[in-house]
């Protein structure tokens, strides 16, 4: 679905933390802009006290009279904590949730299959609403039964955040948007689109989150802080008209978020009632969860820092308590939570210093890579719609000795919280951003030519075709960390393959990933540092024979001199890797697709949370007694358990790196 006529609709989508928002837009529409869904069941059409469009991601855990689960805004705040399931997408990082059942949080589920199944569900209630919301807005009518959204050309879209790293993650997320209902339809797709700090820089680029007159050449560092994660971005306007732009450097993010401020505040709340145990029976039970959740909590953490709102004490009512409740010790006034201006201050810092050292590290790697200037800084998303956040990173520039930020103006996104999904909306219609920088490294395992002065490792063995030595299990890099990825380059790899001539022609490629810096990336799997990624098939069975290169051995056995032929396979593997960081593969012989190498077979990947990766596993078994020999054609069998591959043996083993392509 790569040209607009194509789609119908698009729908992008922004799954948070906190809160999920929507939009949509018809690419047919040339001057159409994007819609936000807000008419969110429960939401009463106004949504929460601070104006809130998009929907809570919250589930119920115990399902409804009718069997179904509350959700969104039906999830009510007169509803028990302990019932509701939060912060799930947080959980979706295996170490997240073993830190939460570590450490006995309520909404922590026990499982990660459990993780999956309750996000799939939530996304299921998110779509069913979103085919019944945009049906009912552009006038679908059913007809018995069916309504003729199944037969839409529909884009969804979802947006990514930068702290999600490696293939098994977005293949997880994947797995679990179809499983919701997303892009199970013929003519449905689902798209993983841009991290959100890029979809922010793209919509304030549109003047859809902001004013700003920009010119070609400049450099704005875009600033997306959510509810769980901050993601910042440094874009480079190629062109103003019309809109284009580029990376500067690879976007990164931390799990720094507006929840993080609600998990000070009831611990603030907890200090209080410890102090005073007594007096705990007199209050609903729960409270700090309670409070962290309220309406009138939020209320006035959204409205912190805005000048006119500045007081020196804020009051937040305790639903369930009496009105007439007092008690000093607890900071409680009729009713009412009192929390000082410096209280709050201290809530909000704590994430403050953390972006500010986040920015530090940002703004180092910018100017040694000999950037000069940034002109603007764009804030948005959740948390990035604070005053007191947007006051504190102005004064943070003021006052920073970076050369780069001198003059730098700092701006809010308007309808901070939305930007994201417009951002994707217009990305996926005008594809602005033709040039991003490469987040990790990609290769291809291969055997390269057996060298003394390059190779340390004494395991080498003899090709029984062609007679030379070789070193197994080599990375041949296709792609490095921090290089310029420019929207429709090739990038593929040469590889080389021999086989007897009754010998099958197929052969699986196993693709690897580094997060390691570019001057770091490990040449050999026996080292830390990469892991393995897909296995991709390339079998050349049907290939015409005239199309097969044939290649003649001479051998000489005492006084005869016999003739050995072989094949010699070169096909390229090629590599695209998406603005999610998500890997699409193909295998190409003399230009043409091989069938069946588009899909990728997955292997078992070390997740980033892992302590140890087959690498080192694989260094610490031949360190413990694994025998290193130079191999030769008649001792080959005997040795093959002792090597990581037994290619004269197995007609899968690494092939020959011939060159790499691209650019």
């Amino acid at each position: 679905m790569a040209e607009d006529l194509k789609a119908d609709l698009r729908i992008a989508v922004d799954f948070g933390t906190t809160y999920t928002g929507v939009a949509w837009i018809d690419p047919k529409q040339p001057y159409a802009s994007p819609q936000v869904i807000s008419d969110w069941p429960g939401s009463g059409g106004s949504c929460d006290v601070t104006n809130e469009r998009k929907v809570p991601s919250v589930l119920g855990k115990h399902p409804t009279a009718t069997g179904a689960r509350r959700w969104g805004f039906l999830c009510d705040d007169e509803m028990n904590e302990a019932d509701k399931w939060r912060y799930l997408k947080v959980f979706l990082e295996p170490r997240q949730l073993e830190n939460g059942r570590k450490n006995n949080i309520s909404w922590a589920p026990e499982s990660m299959a459990q993780v999956h199944q309750l996000v799939s569900e939530y996304l299921h209630q998110v779509y069913q609403h979103i085919r019944r919301s945009i049906s009912m807005r552009i006038g679908l009518t059913a007809i018995n039964g069916e309504d003729g959204w199944d037969d839409m050309a529909i884009e969804f879209i979802f947006s990514v955040p930068t702290t999600w790293r490696g293939q098994d993650m977005l293949d997880d997320f994947q797995t679990i948007i179809k499983n919701a209902g997303f892009g199970v339809q013929e003519r449905h797709e689902v798209v993983l689109g841009l991290t959100e700090a890029e979809a922010a820089a793209v919509a304030s680029m549109f003047r859809v989150g902001s004013s700003i007159p920009f010119d070609d050449g400049d450099v704005f560092l875009s600033i997306d802080a959510g509810g769980g994660t901050t993601d910042l971005a440094f874009v480079k306007i190629s062109s103003a008209n019309p809109p284009v732009m580029e990376q500067v450097q690879d976007v990164r993010g931390t799990g720094i978020g507006s929840m993080m401020i609600d998990t000070s505040f009831r611990q603030l709340v907890l200090e209080r009632l410890q102090k005073n145990p007594d007096l705990k029976a007199q209050l609903p039970a729960d409270l700090p969860m309670r409070l962290s959740q309220s309406p009138y909590y939020r209320t006035q953490k959204h409205k912190f820092g805005d000048p006119d709102y500045d007081q020196e004490a804020y009051r937040i009512a305790i639903v369930g308590a009496r009105f007439d409740f007092s008690c000093e010790g607890l900071g409680i006034e009729k009713g009412h939570m009192i929390v000082s201006k410096k209280e709050f201050e201290g809530l909000f810092n704590q994430q403050i210093e953390r972006i500010f050292a986040l920015l530090q590290e940002a703004l180092d790697k910018f100017e040694k890579d000999g950037n000069k200037s940034i002109k603007y800084v764009i804030l948005s998303g959740g948390l990035g719609s604070s005053m007191y956040i947007l006051n504190r990173l102005q004064e943070y520039i003021a006052e920073s000795k970076h050369a780069s930020l001198s003059g730098a103006a700092v701006q809010m996104c308007a309808e901070p919280q939305l930007v994201v999904i417009k951002g994707l909306l217009l990305e996926q219609t005008n594809r602005i951003l033709r040039t991003r920088i490469a987040r990790a490294s990609y290769g291809v395992v291969f055997r390269e030519r057996y060298s003394k002065t390059r190779h340390f490792d004494p395991i080498h063995v003899i090709d029984p075709h062609d007679g030379k030595e070789y070193v197994a299990d080599q990375v041949q890099w296709i792609v490095r960390r921090g290089e310029r990825l420019i929207n429709g380059d090739a990038l593929f790899a040469t590889v080389e393959r021999r086989a007897a001539l009754d010998e099958p022609l197929a052969w699986t490629e196993t693709i690897v990933w580094s997060d390691n810096p570019d001057g770091c990336v490990p040449p050999s799997l026996a080292e830390p540092g990469v892991d393995k990624l897909f296995e991709v098939r390339a079998d050349l069975t049907d290939i015409q024979p005239e199309k097969l290169v044939v290649k003649k051995k001479r051998h000489r056995i005492w006084f005869w001199k016999t003739k050995r032929q072989y094949y010699i396979c070169r096909y390229d593997v090629h590599l695209a890797v998406g603005p999610a960081g998500d890997i699409r593969l193909a295998v190409k012989y003399q230009g043409e697709h091989l069938p069946g190498s588009e899909a990728p077979k997955k292997v078992a990947i070390k997740a980033e949370w892992d302590t140890a990766s087959p690498a080192e596993e694989a260094v610490e078994q031949i360190a413990s007694g694994l025998a290193a020999t130079k191999v030769s054609l008649g001792s080959f069998g005997s040795s093959r358990a002792s090597l990581v591959r037994s290619f004269p043996v197995a007609p899968d083993h690494p092939p020959v790196f011939l060159a790499s392509g691209g650019r």
